[in-house]
């Protein structure tokens, strides 16, 4: 008897024990105790049992996923030798998902960890690792049944037109109904000053001085509400009845602080006497943040002139700002002069209005013969799509009538599935594709043919725009604008400029319907083709 107490206590003293207490911030789990209230109790049972306890760890952090630092850090300790056991109040506080429960048993089962110890029962390498499993797994579907229950209830709480989550300033949330019920002193207050503000009486900062003077502030700080906080509430529409959840509008069964008619004042109100800063205007500058300069890459900027005479000047830069090297380029050109040279560069990439007409007959030409190549080829797949179909069953009635034993069945039918299934998708394609190349060759007539109307009615800031969009590259040099066109607008600036070089018309039409590369036609057909 002697020699067994011996024993045990010689293997006791062997333990070291960390405390491990954790308490999920991300729930209200009244069942478990706090993280004082689980110190308390851990350490008593450790002095009680003449423990050896190195340290003690704790978090407030869930336990549903991994990445828990001071666990993690916990077991690394554990397995770099400074202790080899865990004193813990249950064992779902140490973890609640498989990954941290797999690190668990697998330093139990090593003995790298050689005891864990709970209030109600002890676990030892011996033990049988399934039982530990379940206890695991019971705790990781506890996380998950209740996520989805919490779920469920916000669900249920929307339907019936209860706001789940914090009570908006004025109200407050009711515990025993769990639903928002008016603040019993703010209520009025807030009400008062929304009906104020819509009036257009007071600021924001006015607003935020006569909240904090009728004892409405924040809670924690207890000083004035920050303005933003305040412009947030003066945005929720929870305050006219009605609440935002998950981005979509739901009735609420509260009680109104305003009507809707003065909340949309208080929109307005928002508008007039919010002050927005102060951004620096183009000044007059018409092809500012457009172009950059061909030297030094650096961008190009505007300078106005006024002569004595109240005559203003405006003229385009490099900005000069490269430190490395000096840019080349010095020469200054006037407004109406990069006017012309954007012009020149529209012009260089639009349509003629008749070029347009006969282009816009000619895709449609084109879509009536895809939409009748395309229903043909349907037609024809659906016909191969009936016989191997039709294969497939007689070799099923061959095999159910016993004209075939199994091994045959599968040759001959495992051939013909893939084949069923190909046609199958390729009919679907087939249905659901839209001719998108000729709808984007259509767009591309349009807004060419559009351009030129722009370069007659000399309208800048359209011209510009429109650079931007087919353009990149858009360098300044020597008061000459050059433009890199994406595709396929290169395409189309190199035919019209091969147009521009004759007055032939009938050598212009030939180069209007050249290149055939771009044709959306199938290639075993030789067609006309126009450029765009």
């Amino acid at each position: 008897m002697l020699a067994i107490i011996y024993v045990f206590c010689y293997t006791v003293s062997m333990l070291k024990y960390f405390i491990y207490c954790r308490k999920s911030s991300e729930d209200e789990d009244r069942q478990m105790l706090s993280i004082d209230a689980q110190l308390s109790e851990l350490n008593s049972i450790a002095r009680q049992n003449g423990m050896a306890v190195l340290e003690t760890f704790s978090e407030s952090k869930s336990a549903k996923g991994p990445g828990r630092e001071v666990f993690n850090e916990m077991l690394r300790r554990i397995e770099s030798g400074e202790a080899n056991a865990i004193l813990a109040w249950k064992l779902d506080r140490i973890a609640r998902n498989f990954d941290d429960g797999g690190k668990i048993i697998g330093l139990l089962q090593r003995g790298v960890i050689q005891e864990i110890r709970t209030f109600e029962k002890t676990y030892l390498p011996t033990d049988n690792v399934l039982m530990i499993a379940v206890e695991l797994g019971m705790a990781n579907q506890y996380v998950r049944d209740l996520s989805v229950n919490i779920q469920r209830g916000i669900r249920e709480k929307i339907r019936r037109g209860v706001f789940s989550g914090k009570a908006p300033i004025g109200y407050y949330n009711e515990p025993r109904l769990r639903t928002i019920e008016p603040h019993p002193q703010n209520f009025k207050k807030v009400k008062r000053l929304l009906e104020r503000f819509a009036t257009g009486e007071l600021s924001l900062t006015a607003l935020q001085k006569e909240m904090a003077s009728v004892g409405i502030v924040g809670n924690r700080s207890n000083k004035p509400l920050p303005l933003s906080s305040i412009g947030h509430m003066l945005r929720n529409p929870f305050y006219y009845g009605v609440f935002v959840h998950k981005g979509e509008m739901h009735q609420g069964a509260h009680i109104p602080m305003i009507s809707k008619k003065t909340f949309d004042e208080i929109q307005v109100a928002l508008i007039t006497v919010g002050k927005p800063r102060k951004r620096r205007g183009d000044k007059g500058f018409e092809f500012l943040n457009f172009a950059t300069c061909g030297s030094c890459g650096y961008c190009i900027t505007g300078e106005r002139h006024v002569k004595k005479s109240g005559r203003r000047y405006f003229y385009y830069r490099c900005t000069h700002k490269n430190k490395k090297e000096r840019c080349t380029d010095r020469s200054f050109i006037r407004e109406d002069q990069f006017a012309d040279e954007v012009k020149r560069n529209v012009q260089s990439v639009i349509i003629p209005d008749e070029w347009k007409e006969k282009f816009l007959a000619r895709i449609e030409t084109w879509e009536n013969e895809s939409v009748q190549g395309k229903q043909t080829l349907i037609d024809r797949l659906k016909a191969e799509l009936v016989i191997v179909k039709a294969k497939i069953d007689r070799i099923n009635n061959g095999f159910a009538d016993g004209s075939f034993d199994i091994k045959e069945f599968k040759e001959l039918k495992n051939p013909l599935v893939p084949v069923k299934a190909d046609l199958e998708q390729r009919i679907v394609d087939l249905e659901r594709s839209k001719g998108n190349r000729l709808e984007l060759l259509r767009n591309l007539i349009f807004e060419a043919n559009q351009a030129q109307k722009w370069v007659f009615a000399n309208n800048g800031l359209e011209m510009k725009s429109f650079l931007k969009r087919v353009g990149s590259n858009r360098l300044l040099r020597a008061q000459t604008l050059t433009v890199t066109f994406k595709k396929p607008f290169n395409s189309l600036a190199e035919t019209v400029i091969a147009v521009r070089s004759t007055n032939d018309f009938s050598e212009q039409s030939s180069k209007w319907w050249r290149r055939r590369e771009l044709n959306p036609r199938p290639k075993s057909t030789y067609q006309p083709r126009l450029h765009a």
